[in-house]
């Protein structure tokens, strides 16, 4: 149901990616009724971990309140501290320049820190090098996450991009640039949680492989 939600909110990028897993999410459910792998069952493990982290703040109005919360005073306080840039809270809003903002669970990382909890614990690897991984990815996505969000509301507050392509500020920082600073961190972030735990890289070569076949 997500991809008709991002076409609705002019976010293509999302749109195509939500079909596209979509429909490998089926297949992976079809090869795995059909025909059992052990890797299928390595990336049920993982998204079974995955969801029971996602989805307490998704349908949890107290977790969810409180996530979006928690995001919006460390985005204002970051960004009056760090960056001088003055943003007035009024919880749940952010203020700037008269333009106003309101969090909603996708700005707060968790689909991303819940993905990468469920890819360390799923896979097995001895606990100090599952602790490291988790280190240099969940906090790390946190913080990003917050500096994403400042340079987005700081855009929009003060008119950067105002008419670029046609197009105004908050568009521009929030569906084109800090997309693409997203996805480059996410797989640096990726890359990095390869180097640490290896069996990461050999549950996907043996999905890759055992995809392969079903299909062929």
């Amino acid at each position: 149901m997500q991809p008709e939600k991002y076409i609705e909110g002019m976010d293509p990028f999302n749109a195509i990616l939500t079909f596209a897993m979509a429909n490998f999410c089926l297949l992976v459910a079809f090869s795995f009724m059909t025909d059992y792998r052990e890797s299928f069952f390595l990336l049920t493990r993982v998204t079974a971990i995955a969801c029971i982290f996602y989805f307490p703040f998704a349908e949890v109005p107290m977790l969810h309140d409180a996530l979006i919360s928690l995001n919006t005073h460390c985005i204002t306080d970051a960004g009056r501290t760090v960056f001088g840039v003055r943003m007035a809270l009024d919880d749940p809003y952010i203020y700037l320049n008269d333009h106003r903002v309101r969090l909603i669970l996708g700005c707060t990382a968790i689909e991303s820190m819940a993905l990468f909890t469920g890819v360390i614990l799923g896979v097995k690897a001895p606990l100090e090098r599952k602790a490291a991984a988790f280190l240099v990815s969940i906090p790390v996505i946190f913080v990003l996450n917050i500096l994403r969000n400042i340079f987005v509301i700081t855009a929009y507050g003060y008119g950067w991009f105002d008419g670029w392509l046609g197009l105004d500020s908050f568009y521009v920082a929030h569906n084109i640039l800090a997309k693409i600073g997203s996805t480059i961190a996410l797989i640096i972030i990726a890359y990095a949680i390869l180097k640490i735990l290896p069996e990461v890289l050999d549950m996907i070569e043996r999905l890759w492989d055992d995809m392969k076949s079903v299909l062929l």
